[in-house]
């Protein structure tokens, strides 16, 4: 049975304590959210991150693609002192989550908090190319895509990467998607997927409910919308940015529901 103006939130977990805006505000909205952790992170090369922090003067500044990123830089600093010297740099981050994350977590402010994705991010960079001269610190994840630094290197500028974590599959996604759907028997209306690696890991069991092919599949972003079609499924609205007003706002223009 599909449950009429329910959400499932197929999301990694909310970094820290602070509770969980998507749900705050489609609570709001009068929807009935539930959340199942799709992916966890393992973090690594952390001494190596370490010692490139130590070595500032060597980069125009860092550029974190999620919250994970900032949580590794969190990790490998050793004292509130460490990241002085990079206040003054030109840090970038994807999104307005990971700038939050950043200048919560590391005092750092960045730049490209509107962008979204990484495609955005380096419009954004290359707005001030020629300021730079150095290349860019860019801790990352074993997911990581091209296209930022394709697009930096196409204009002359630089990145030095850092391994810092590896996205894997919650080993307890089967058990519970299986809670979440009422041993599959039920399922909310609408599926929101945050990344293509949580859309895979989940899909399968998802479609163990019978009336699966009546639910509506939300992206959080083109990259996410591209996986989600490749997999053979539609797609009912897509997010413009990785924002929780932007999927209220999404719900908001499909359904006038403000």
């Amino acid at each position: 049975m599909i449950i009429e103006k329910a959400v499932l939130l197929l999301k990694s977990r909310t970094s820290g304590s602070s509770p969980d805006k998507y749900k705050q505000l489609l609570h709001i909205e009068g929807f009935k959210v539930s959340e199942v952790e799709t992916l966890v992170f393992e973090f690594r090369n952390i001494d190596i991150l370490r010692e490139k922090l130590d070595n500032d003067t060597q980069y125009e500044g860092i550029i974190f693609s999620s919250p994970r990123c900032v949580q590794s830089v969190h990790l490998a600093k050793t004292d509130k002192e460490q990241l002085k010297s990079w206040k003054s740099k030109h840090n970038f981050a994807v999104g307005e989550a990971t700038s939050k994350e950043a200048l919560n977590k590391l005092g750092l402010e960045c730049k490209g908090k509107e962008s979204g994705n990484a495609l955005n991010l380096s419009k954004v960079i290359l707005e001030n190319r020629t300021c730079y001269s150095k290349p860019f610190l860019f801790p990352h994840g074993n997911l990581k895509t091209d296209t930022l630094r394709d697009e930096l290197e196409k204009n002359g500028l630089g990145m030095e990467d850092v391994l810092v974590y590896n996205t894997v599959a919650n080993l307890d996604i089967e058990k519970d998607i299986q809670h979440a759907t009422n041993n599959y028997n039920d399922l909310p209306q609408y599926l929101v997927f945050f990344s293509p690696s949580g859309f895979h890991s989940s899909i399968d069991y998802l479609k163990r409910v019978p009336d699966f092919p009546k639910a509506k599949l939300i992206a959080i972003g083109p990259v996410t919308e591209a996986a989600i079609k490749e997999g053979g499924c539609d797609v009912f609205g897509v997010t413009k940015n990785p924002t929780p007003q932007d999927l209220v706002n999404l719900f908001s223009n499909l359904f006038n529901y403000k």
